[in-house]
């Protein structure tokens, strides 16, 4: 007898948990996958299936609903309802069939599923572990053009980069960034991964392709590009000047970039700036209106080089203050805040906030706090302008004490303010007991108070000050006396 209970108590903890409702149970069982690994995409393999058994049949309740959880961190924090999902009867009472569809965000390894029930409710041990992907993107990738390329040619000592074409919509796979790609390269009757991510710089003849790593559902997608044909030819350095000689531009004023090439017409030419194609920049020459960095690829049917990037920085001119920023005025200062620049024919504007203010020379006096800015323009050759933002602080009040011992030791025996404080003009101090009645009041304080120690300890052990400035509150707070 003893032996069936503990057979009985080893096969429920094996293959199901146990919930209890109105004092009924069931037990799911573990589900019995209907596959090893899961590939789908938007019209390719969309219906999957798991059984699993309840027991007892009795206490499933007529309201009850069946649902499917995923998780691929074994239901830690990761848990992925699954829905809709279709559950029929099998051959037995006890035995059921769930079909479902996995969610468009399944890429990777290690997941699980269970089942659930609401009447009454119970889990079902998770099953075995499995890959599962979604292939967002299952059609040809196109390289380099909308279309495609099957044959590129690098030069001697260069070097081509083969990148997967972005055509902004969902027939590239770069419109779902969760995706990885693996560069392969065919080798003998097989192939080689060379590379990852979407670009690949090739420096070897061969045939390349890429293709969206989908794990073991890799060899099934179709999302992988044509084999490209990559050859090495010999040619020529290509190089890029500029007219006038310069390597800075002034945003809007042309200078004109060459290639050295002496046959223009016997060439397939293209400009990029940034990495970027510039549409219609097809010729040996480029009028460059912006800063930045350029380059250009040349073609002469038979070999494909790519030139040294070519800077132009954006012209400018250097703008300093006689100050650093955050600067801290002293009480009662006002600072002059001034700009040297080499920037020709030079005009200012300087602004409180958002707010211009009136001062147009290279010097502005500061006696309030704020985020100031001031706007140098160069005026003559290059019209460009430089903003400088600085900001401007309250003084400090944070040395201000507040606690003291008036007890004739001759430490801090009395209330000190900062003598920069006390040495401003329009400065107020009020000291109050503890009952709200003032015991002084003046706007020329010497740091004297108390003057009676006696009087002081005898009254209260708390008061409290407040220092204003031009009526505007400085500092405020509760000052201890320590007997």
């Amino acid at each position: 007898m003893l032996v069936k209970q503990l057979l009985t108590y080893f096969t429920v903890l094996l293959f199901c948990s146990i919930n209890t409702v109105f004092g009924q149970s069931i037990a799911i069982s573990k589900p019995t996958l209907g596959f090893s690994f899961l590939c789908q995409s938007v019209n390719v393999n969309t219906n999957h299936s798991i059984s699993f058994t309840v027991s007892p049949i009795a206490n499933l309740q007529a309201s009850n609903q069946f649902s499917l959880e995923m998780s691929d961190d074994d239901f830690s924090t990761n848990i992925i309802p699954i829905s809709p999902v279709t559950v029929t009867q099998g051959g037995t009472a006890s035995q059921f069939f769930m079909n479902f569809t996995l969610p468009t965000t399944t890429y990777g390894a290690n997941y699980k599923l269970r089942v659930k029930s609401s009447a009454p409710a119970a889990t079902s041990i998770k099953t075995d572990p499995f890959d599962a992907y979604y292939m967002l993107h299952n059609q040809e990738i196109n390289l380099n053009i909308p279309n495609g390329v099957d044959n590129v040619t690098y030069c001697t000592g260069s070097s081509y980069t083969l990148f997967i074409y972005d055509s902004g919509n969902s027939n590239s796979p770069l419109f779902y960034p969760s995706l990885n790609y693996t560069w392969r390269k065919i080798q003998g009757t097989g192939d080689v991964v060379v590379g990852s991510g979407p670009t690949l710089t090739v420096n070897q003849p061969g045939q390349y392709f890429v293709e969206t790593n989908y794990g073991v559902c890799t060899p099934s997608s179709q999302s992988k590009s044509r084999l490209v044909t990559v050859s090495q030819a010999s040619a020529g350095a290509v190089t890029i000047s500029a007219t006038p000689q310069t390597t800075t531009i002034c945003e809007g004023t042309p200078v004109t970039l060459s290639l050295d090439i002496s046959n223009p017409t016997g060439y397939t030419i293209q400009w990029f700036l940034n990495q970027n194609p510039i549409n219609g920049a097809t010729a040996a020459t480029l009028q460059a209106v912006s800063a930045g960095s350029y380059k250009a690829t040349v073609d002469n049917g038979s070999c494909v080089i790519e030139t040294n990037p070519f800077v132009l920085n954006a012209e400018s001119f250097n703008v300093n203050l006689n100050i650093t920023s955050p600067y801290e005025l002293t009480y009662g200062e006002t600072i002059a805040v001034e700009v040297t620049t080499d920037a020709n024919s030079p005009t200012y504007e300087w602004f409180l906030g958002a707010s211009l203010l009136s001062e147009s020379t290279n010097t502005i006096s500061i006696s309030e706090s704020g985020q100031y800015m001031v706007r140098v323009t160069q005026n003559s050759g290059c019209i460009t302008s430089v903003e400088v933002p600085f900001i401007i602080q309250e003084p400090s009040v944070d040395k201000i004490t507040n606690v003291i011992s008036p007890n004739g030791d001759g430490i801090n025996d009395k209330f000190k303010l900062p003598n920069e404080l006390i040495n401003s003009n329009n400065v107020k101090l009020e000291i109050l007991n503890a009952s709200g009645k003032s015991v002084l009041s003046t706007d020329n304080y010497q740091n004297n108070w108390p003057e009676s120690a006696d009087d002081i300890l005898k009254s209260s052990a708390f008061f409290f000050y407040v220092v204003t400035k031009d009526d505007k509150v400085v500092k405020q707070g509760v000052l201890t006396i320590i007997r």
